[in-house]
Formats: C-alpha cells, structure tokens, sequence
C-alpha cells in the first residue's frame, strides 16, 4: 500500500515525538536491575573493582548511563585506599554495542573525582596497567574508552605515605590510540596546591601532546599567571619573601625518564616582599633542564641578565614524596654595572651619590635544609661617595651561611693614605649586624655620625663636620634593639656645632673613647672663637646629668663670651617685639633638656682688651633653663672674688643672681674685704643698667689724712645704677679710731664721689672717698 505525503510526515512526526519523550523520561528511569552489569563492564574496562551508586539513562549526549556514588577500587597491592571516589560518572556506550551485544564504553568521564594516584615502594605506577593493551594489543583495537577528568582533585601517593602535593580544579582528557602501539593524546590542566596550606593553588598549569606509554612524552606546557609567593610556599612549604608574577611557556620531550625541557618565562614586578611594587623588575629568560619523572628529578638552567656571566640552576628529587631541591646563583666575572635594577630590587640599593663599581665571582645556593650558602669575591672594587672620594679595593671576600653575610676583612684604600678596614656579619633574618672598622685619614664632611648607610651616627661624631678621622670602631645590633658603638678613635681639623653656641667648637685634635655606657672625649685641642680650648668630657647615659666636662680656656675676652653664648642666654626677638611686648618665644627642646655638669678655669678674662681677673675656675651644674656655678673663684688685681652665681634662663634674657665675698685687697694703704649679692639681666650695656648690689665691707687700718686713720670701717652699701652712673648709698656706717666710735652715713655727689659724714664722742669728721681705687681723704666742713 502506497503511503501518502502526509502520511509519512505523520509517521515522521508521531516518531520523532516518541523519540523525544523517551529522551526526557530516561533520566527518571530506574535502571538499578541493570546495575550489576554496568558494573561489571566498568571493570572489565578498568580492570578495577567498582561500586555504584544510582543509574540514570542518558539520550541526549549519546547512549550511557549516569552513574552517581561511583568508586573505583584499587589494586591491593596498593594500599587499602581507592583509585578514585567519584561524585557522578557518565558513561558513553559505544555504538558497536547496539548490534554486538557486547556492554562496551566509548568514554568515561569522572565528574569532581578525587583521585589517587599511586606508586609502591616497588613497582609501576596504579595506572600503568591500565594502558598496557594499547602497548601490547590485547584487546581490540579502540576498545579501551577515552577517559575524562572534569574539575577533579588528583592526589599523589608513594608507598603508604599520600604526598602533600596534590592538583586541584583538575581537568584531563586521555584519547586512546587507535591501533596498539600508537601515542595516546593528552590534554590537562590543573592547579598545583599542597595540603599544609590554604586551599588555593598557584596559576593554572596546562598542556597537551602524546604520550607513547614506555616510550617517548610530547607535551606543551604553559603556565598562566602565578604568584611568586605562592610558588615559594608550594616548593618550601613557606613564604620565602619574593614577590612578583610568573608565567611561563615550555616543551617537554623525550623518553619520561629523561625528559628535555625547552621553555621561556616572563618574570614582572620581582622583588623583595617589603618593597613596594613600584620597585620591581621586569624580565624574560629562556631556560633549559632535564626531567626524570619516574625517579623524580628535574634540573632548570636559566640566565635572568641578557649576555650576562650569571647562571641560575634549580634542582629537585622526590617532589612527591618528600621534597628536596636547591637554587643556585653562580657569577663568573659579573661585572657590578651590569647587575642594573637588581640590587635595588634585593633591598640593596646603595644611598643616592654612592656609586660600587667591581666585577663579582662565586655562587649562592638556597635550600629549605641548609638555608642561603655561598662565597664570592669582589675584585677590583671601588666606591665612591660624596665626601669619602674614590675607596678602592683589591679583593672582598664574602661568605654566605644560614642566614647570615660575612665579609671581610677587606682594605679600602683612597688618595692622601686614606684608608678604610671592613670586617662583620649581617644576620637577615634575625636584624642583626655586627662590623669592625679601622680607618686611617677618613673624611668626616659628609657623614654627620653615619659612617655607614642605614646605621645610627656615631656618638659626639655626628655633631662634627669637616676634618677627618682615625681609630677603631665596633658596632653591634641586635633585632629589636637600637644598634650601639664602641672604640677608640681620633678626629682633627674637624668643627662641632654644639647647640646653643654661636660658633662651632674647631678641632684641632680630639681623642674619642666610645662605650656601652656613653661617649668620652679624652683628649680635646681646639678653640672657641677666639679662645683656646682643653680638655675632656664624657656622656653616661643613665646618670642623672649625662653629659661632665672639664675644660681649661685660655685668654677670653668678655665680649667674646657674651657674644658665644647668645642663642643660649638671649632669645628675645627683635626690638619691635620687644617694645610692643609680644609673647616670647619659648625655650629650644635642646636647652629644656640639657643636663650638665663639669668644671672649667678660665687663665685670663678680659674687659675691652685688658685683664679683669684671672684664672676664673668653679664648678658648674646646668639643668634645663637654670645654670648654677658653685664654688667660683677669680683672682683679681685688688684680691680674690669667691661665691656663688645663679643664671635663670627662664624669659627671653638672661636673670643673673651672685652671692659671694672679695677681699682681701688693698687701698688707702688700708685692707678691705666685702661680702653681699649682686643681681642684674640682659647683656651688654643692660648688665650695668639693671644692676643692684648689696653687702657689708671692712676695711682695716684705713688712712684718711697724713698720721690720722680708723682701726677698723664698716658700713652697708647698695648699688644701682642710674642712666649710665652708678649710684652708691652707704648706711650705717661705722668706725673706730683709739677707742672713739664713729657712726654716720655717705650720699653720692654728682662727680661720682661719696661724702661721708661721721660723728664720734667728741667730735665729727667730714671725709671724701672714691671708689675705684677706694681712698678717703678729709673735706671741708
């Protein structure tokens, strides 16, 4: 019976829709009755016992099964655990089984397996017998399925012990020969992790190419975009402090056990992890190496510097079971210039105007068992820096050890016999240092104290500036603790600016004692001004006035002094401030925080050229805005002058308090002593129009007119000054002469003259005296 158009259409139609609803309605099926044989087709391809879960038919994708729950059972021999624990398996049937009858699978693909792969301590792998029938043809041609890995987790397992190495967000697609003998295709790609870390793998690692099991291996490899330091914590375990990006492009080829690896990586942003990105290196290499994989062994040689002597190696054994491996740096003749960027990315730059010019040889090898090792030498070294001139050296030997840099000794050597011996050790890791230096005829210009970049200044040297020095300096640090010196050197020719002097203290030679303790001055040459200074001082830090001194000054011209100490003692702004009254500017840190003691003598103090008093000694005190000189002693031309002198350094300028005695000295062939207090402030002409005096004198055996004098005169005097004369006031004047007492008063005449009125028993006496020299002689009625 012929069928119409529309009837086929019908028939068409009708089953295509029949088709379709057992497409939709199979995954609902309950296959479970077929289970036992899915079952046992799974092992017969996988030679492995397998367990089930849940089947599911599939239509839509070929003809399979869906199976859930899935494990694949190991071998025995390796161990109890399984092969693979699957979360869901689909199956593909292959398409020979509709008419064979034969249960037989095209592909298998493990959805979020976890899968161990595992070697015995002897032994192939767990997986090589499952590709022995495409090297000896057992079965038929293409009978074993394409297996595939999607988003799986790949462990390693050696003997009993399961590697800390694993692959994650694994992807894998074997294709099986077509004939036996033939290459399998390969393609992967996974994330590298380690189970003692968090769980994030470093960039993705992907390849493809064909394997000939037994044979040869083909692969591409390409490795995207990886961080530095996860990289360090895969290979160590910890972040070895490199930072920077890496990625990566290889050929692998050869037979699996001598496999030769051809590869170019882009390393961008390398640096040390305490550097900000921004001083990062950006570099490409080629790179070559072999790969033992069965024996697991791999060496890599790169040279990061273009036509650079500089060759790196890395070498690995045991990277599945327990990792061992190393990097080595080795230099032949690199010259520094060439090193470029390098040593500022390593935390090493050198200071700005300091230039190291020198070709380097030796090695530095880093493994995670011995730590960072090596030796190399440093020749034809020569350094450069602002102030220091042009050092050379022959020959720097360094030496690398568990975290930890040693150098020298080496000589440094410049023009004019300028020498410099560097010896020590720089421990990284724990921020400790520790140098000996000896110079000879050294600059000080451009140091201020910090002999050496990144360490603190040297006591009472940082405050020098010119000159030169010479001696022996030792210098510790320890993590957490400000580093100190200790030594003996010598400075000259040098200035020391000390705060609060107008002019810098000038060095003609100074012998410096450095200790634990503080700093000492043993010997000191130098001059102030126009003064010569001697003498020592030293600084003990817990004492409670740190800083003693003992200086010997020569001839000082007063005016000088007064004009040394003025930042010290007048801090007054300038006139306009003055007459409209504006707040004064407050005490300098430095004068708030002084605290001094010491003693000094003056041989000659001089007024307007001419000697006033000499020596001057005593005994001074200083904290803070208060200055104290106890003890003080002057010899002048009339007698001595003992007593005390108070400086208050509160306001702008300076308030002077003096409580002492003078005398004995002699006038009118008589012997006078005087003892009270004087006060005054300001400087220059100030002192003597602010000035107020008060006390008692005596005068012994004093003659005030031919045969006729007092046994003993005594009266109270104050003193100050008006405009530019000084006004002098005598009270309760007394005097005896062969037993008469006289009593009286003195009033100051417009010549500058006292008149002295005195009444006795008997009679009165009218006298006139001056001061300076002090005379008495009779006057009119």
């Amino acid at each position: 019976m012929k069928l119409s158009g529309k009837a086929i259409r019908r028939s068409l139609g009708a089953a295509t829709l029949a088709a379709l609803l057992v497409a939709l309605a199979a995954p609902w099926w309950n296959l479970d009755r077929y289970a036992r044989r899915i079952q046992a087709g799974l092992e017969k391809e996988l030679r492995r016992r397998v367990s089930i879960g849940r089947v599911r038919l599939e239509v839509f994708r070929g003809p399979g099964f869906s199976l859930g729950d899935v494990v694949i059972y190991d071998d025995p021999r390796m161990g109890r655990e399984p092969l693979a624990y699957v979360t869901a398996l689909e199956a593909r049937v292959a398409l020979s089984s509709l008419w064979t009858g034969r249960l037989e699978f095209a592909s298998l693909t493990l959805v979020e397996p976890s899968v161990n792969l595992t070697k015995p301590a002897t032994g192939a792998w767990n997986f090589e017998d499952l590709l022995e029938r495409t090297l000896t043809g057992s079965a038929p041609s293409g009978a074993f399925p394409r297996i595939l890995v999607r988003s799986g987790r790949i462990n390693f397992k050696l003997g009993d012990v399961k590697s800390a190495f694993y692959v994650t967000n694994a992807d894998l697609d074997l294709t099986p020969p077509r004939a036996p003998g033939e290459a399998w295709n390969v393609r992967f790609s996974g994330e590298p992790a380690r189970t003692d870390r968090p769980a994030q793998g470093l960039g993705r690692l992907a390849g493809r190419g064909r394997w000939t099991p037994g044979e040869r291996l083909q692969l591409a490899l390409e490795l995207e975009r990886s961080y530095l330091e996860e990289i360090s914590a895969l290979l160590a375990g910890r972040d070895l402090g490199l930072r920077g990006q890496v990625t990566s492009r290889a050929l692998v080829a050869g037979p699996v056990s001598d496999l030769e690896i051809t590869g170019r990586a882009q390393l961008r942003g390398f640096r040390r992890w305490d550097l900000m990105p921004a001083w990062g290196a950006d570099l490409e290499f080629d790179y070559r190496g072999r790969l033992d994989l069965p024996g697991q062994r791999l060496t890599l040689e790169a040279s990061p510097l273009k036509d650079s002597p500089l060759r790196v190696r890395l070498r690995m054994f045991d990277y599945l079971s327990q990792p061992r491996w190393g990097v080595l740096a080795a230099f032949q003749d690199l010259p520094l210039e060439s090193a470029g960027d390098w040593p500022r990315v390593a935390g090493l730059s050198l200071p700005e105007g300091v230039q190291l010019k020198g070709v380097l040889s030796g090695g530095v090898g880093y493994s995670p068992a011995s730590g960072l090792r090596g030796a190399l030498l440093l020749r034809e070294a020569r350094l450069a820096a602002p102030g220091w001139g042009t050092l050379a050296c022959a020959r720097a030997p360094l030496r690398v050890d568990r975290g930890e840099l040693r150098f020298g000794p080496s000589t440094l050597e410049g023009a004019r016999k300028t020498s410099l011996t560097v010896e020590g050790a720089w421990a990284w890791e724990r921020a400790g240092l520790s140098l000996k230096l000896a110079g000879k005829a050294l600059p000080i210009a451009a140091q201020g104290g910090a002999l050496l970049p990144g360490l603190e200044p040297v006591p009472v040297l940082k405050d020098c500036r010119g000159g030169a020095w010479g001696g022996a300096l030792r210098y510790e640090r320890r993590a957490g603790k400000a580093g100190r010196w200790n030594g003996r050197i010598q400075v000259s020719e040098a200035e020391m600016v000390l705060p609060g002097l107008a002019s810098p203290l000038r060095l003609g030679m100074a012998e410096m004692r450095l200790t634990a303790e503080g700093a000492a001055v043993v010997v000191l040459h130098a001059r102030l001004g126009g003064a010569t200074v001697e003498g020592d001082f030293r600084y003990e830090e817990s004492g409670a006035r740190p800083h003693r001194l003992r200086l010997s000054v020569g001839e000082l011209e007063a005016a000088e002094l007064e004009r040394l100490l003025a930042p010290t003692l007048d801090r007054r702004r300038g006139l306009l401030a003055r007459a409209l009254r504006l707040r004064r500017p407050p005490a300098p840190d430095w004068l708030r925080d002084r605290r001094l003691e010491g003693e000094f003598q003056v041989a000659s103090l001089r007024f307007n050229g001419a000697p006033v008093a000499g020596p001057v000694r005593g005994r001074l005190k200083w904290d803070g805005l208060r200055v104290e000189i106890a003890g003080l002693e002057a010899r002048l031309a009339e007698g001595a002058l003992t007593g005390r002198l108070v400086a208050d350094l509160k306001a702008g300028a300076p308030v002077y308090r003096l409580a002492g005695a003078l005398g004995p000295w002699a006038g009118n062939e008589a012997r006078w002593s005087a003892e009270g207090f004087l006060e005054t402030s300001g400087s220059g002409e100030e002192l003597l129009e602010n000035l107020r005096a008060e006390g008692w004198a005596l005068g012994r055996s004093v003659e005030f007119a031919p045969g006729q004098e007092f046994d003993w005169l005594a009266a109270r005097f104050s003193l100050h000054w008006a405009g530019r004369a000084p006004r002098l006031k005598i009270e309760r004047l007394e005097a005896v002469q062969g037993g008469e007492i006289f009593r009286g008063e003195g009033r100051a005449l417009p010549d500058g003259r006292l008149r002295i009125e005195l009444s006795g028993t008997r009679r009165q006496l009218h006298l006139l005296a001056t001061l300076w020299p002090l005379r008495l002689e009779p006057a009119a009625p």
